[in-house]
């Protein structure tokens, strides 16, 4: 039995080797693609387009407006404050602030901060005054840091002035605005982060695209390997040769298998090296894993090819997959986040329990006592997905006879 799937394997290794283009878009693409994922997403967040339009004119709400410009996520838009005289309407005004961009060398405005009339005779006199806040909503990631950044410097320069200013009163010298901050960031409650100490962003979304890199690479190798035999013809060799069905499927999937295992190796030790994302837990452990949801994968990948007829159908089967398998994995929206319903739905999704162990054991530290249901519904998928694969191939066998 042996020597036949390797026969198999063999023949389907000489069939890559030949087709090298595809081979080194395969292996490297992946990786180049998630350079650029983790350094995309693991820059902070800064120089936010941000106009403020004064409405006091007092020297107490121009130092608020040197306090947001000292903040580093934010970056005032000097030239908008004037274009916003030329409409008749507020409305209209925001309108324009928040699409006069034109992509990367002008991006459009993410904040709009109103100091009101008044607002530093309220400030001196105890009061809090009511700045507003527009937010351009079509960059809500931007739009939330902007707030953020706002917030925390409306809350610091509302103390620094209401502390200095007590204290005149009460006759005494006030400290410098870098005391009192100081003062209040002393006061804050300690924060202790676990796993990812820095809160990297690309901590978070490397991890996850070498999760989808690992499955889209072999659900598409095993889908066009098995699909170009029906398309170029040679799918009827396979019925006068003498390997059984289950034989047939263990031969195409080897060379499936160790593509995919090389491509996910390569991005593990991408990932390591170049955004400094350790393996907490156990390697070998991880290592094993990987194997198995590849044959989870791969048997998708061949149910595919059994529906499919060309390679080009074969292709769009997958992607149309994909769109559905990140939603419910957990890669694009958190699925904590989804109704009751569709977090039980996303149990069906090999990807989504191999998302949670390769988190797990990167980040976490954690082995087959806290991942055991994961490994239950992978094996479990596994088998059912790949028993209605080899149904569907001793019926497609059958039916070419």
């Amino acid at each position: 039995m042996s020597g036949r799937v390797l026969n198999i394997a063999w023949k389907d290794m000489l069939h890559l080797w030949h087709n090298r283009t595809l081979l080194i878009l395969v292996i490297f693409g992946a990786a180049c693609e998630l350079l650029l994922v983790g350094w995309a997403t693991g820059a902070e967040i800064d120089d936010l387009k941000t106009v403020v339009i004064d409405h006091d004119q007092t020297a107490i709400s121009q130092g608020l407006i040197d306090a947001l410009g000292a903040a580093s996520a934010l970056t005032l838009n000097e030239d908008a404050v004037s274009d916003l005289t030329k409409h008749n309407t507020r409305d209209a005004a925001l309108d324009d602030t928040f699409t006069g961009g034109n992509f990367i060398f002008n991006p459009d405005n993410v904040l709009v901060v109103e100091i009101p009339a008044g607002f530093g005779a309220q400030l001196t006199a105890g009061e809090q005054p009511q700045v507003t806040l527009t937010l351009n909503g079509a960059n809500s990631v931007g739009s939330t840091t902007a707030r953020r950044a706002a917030e925390e410097v409306l809350y610091t320069y509302g103390a620094v002035v209401l502390t200095q200013n007590m204290m005149e009163h009460m006759g005494q010298t006030p400290p410098s605005a870098d005391q009192i901050v100081a003062s209040l960031e002393s006061n804050h409650p300690d924060v202790v982060v676990r796993y990812n100490e820095e809160l990297d962003r690309a901590a978070y979304t490397t991890p996850s695209e070498a999760a989808f890199v690992l499955y889209i690479i072999a659900i598409m190798v095993a889908a066009f390997m098995l699909a170009r035999e029906r398309e170029y013809g040679t799918f009827e060799q396979l019925l006068v040769m003498p390997q059984r069905p289950i034989e047939i499927i263990i031969g195409k999937a080897i060379p499936a298998l160790l593509v995919g295992y090389a491509n996910f190796i390569l991005v593990l030790v991408e990932m390591n090296v170049v955004f400094d994302i350790p393996v907490r837990g156990s390697l070998l452990l991880l290592l094993v894993l990987a194997i198995g949801y590849l044959f989870v994968e791969l048997g998708r990948g061949f149910m595919v090819a059994m529906i499919a007829r060309t390679q080009n159908q074969a292709l769009l089967i997958v992607m149309l997959m994909a769109f559905v398998d990140i939603t419910f994995a957990g890669y694009a929206v958190p699925v904590e986040s989804m109704p009751q319903v569709m977090q039980a739905l996303s149990n069906l999704f090999p990807i989504r329990h191999w998302m949670i162990i390769l988190r797990g054991i990167l980040q976490k530290d954690i082995g087959l006592d806290v991942l055991w249901p994961q490994l239950v519904w992978l094996a479990a998928l596994g088998l059912i997905i790949n028993g209605i694969t080899l149904w569907f191939f001793r019926r497609s066998l059958a039916e070419q006879k």
